[in-house]
């Protein structure tokens, strides 16, 4: 019994260094018989080794998926159920938000928006590409399509590439009509090719995305967006009150 307590506890350690020296935060493990060669064990031992793991918060597993290293830093909670910038609800939190890359192009509308936002197929509309960081780790990739104009006005995004400037912020001033309503559908999804490249994570990495639209006045769509959200950095929650005061 001793010599088998000892021999977990050996490949407990070299597991615990290899995860330090070659994994980052929401890496994919390899699989046990992989880990078993590596290690040179049994995978029944590398099983029961990740079992004590996962109790210690070090990885995390999903069935069918595979392990991940997890992330040891605080998950930042964010409320979604309000119309406010993302900058500034993370800022509540006691954390510093950052954009580690953000670009402002003209693109076609895709089908999903173009009617929503009263446009022909295929139209050229504003694409506004974010990468949202939290403590410099990257936590949120948005991509937002809102027209070339609006009631007669010209639209001008591209002060959108600074953190200073939010698009519920640049929207009431640009078009005089603040964002009074903001429906957002969540789905869970797994990383694809984009999104590891975007945020870092491996193929496989479970993730938040999101389609989200803005309303004005009168209930006319001001922009049209998808976000895509790592949960080892940021949690999403939804807030739901009594009666709420009117907009005003």
């Amino acid at each position: 019994m001793a010599r088998r307590e000892t021999a977990l506890q050996t490949a407990h350690g070299r597991l615990r260094g290899l995860i330090g020296s070659e994994f980052r935060s929401g890496d994919k493990l390899p699989n046990e018989r992989d880990l078993a060669d590596r290690l040179e064990v049994s995978r029944a031992t590398v099983r029961e080794v990740l079992g004590q793991l996962v109790a210690e918060g070090v990885v995390t597993r999903t069935w069918g998926i595979g392990t991940f290293v997890h992330d040891s830093a605080e998950r930042v909670p964010v409320s979604i159920g309000d119309v406010t910038a993302l900058r500034d609800r993370i800022t509540a939190s006691g954390h510093r938000p950052t954009l580690q890359d953000a670009a402002v192009s003209r693109a076609k509308c895709p089908a999903d928006c173009a009617k929503l936002l009263g446009l022909e197929p295929d139209s050229t509309v504003w694409r506004v590409d974010r990468l949202f960081a939290v403590d410099g780790v990257a936590a949120a990739w948005i991509r937002d399509h809102l027209p070339l104009r609006f009631d007669g006005r010209d639209l001008d995004p591209s002060g959108l590439v600074s953190i200073d400037l939010d698009m519920f912020e640049f929207l009431a001033s640009a078009t005089g009509m603040p964002v009074r309503r903001a429906e957002i559908e969540l789905t869970a999804v797994l990383a694809d090719e984009e999104s590891t490249a975007r945020l870092g994570v491996a193929a496989g990495h479970p993730l938040i995305t999101g389609t989200q639209i803005g309303y004005g006045t009168d209930d006319a769509a001001l922009f049209h967006g998808h976000i895509t959200v790592r949960t080892d950095v940021l949690t999403l929650r939804i807030s739901r009150g009594g009666d709420p005061s009117p907009a005003r």
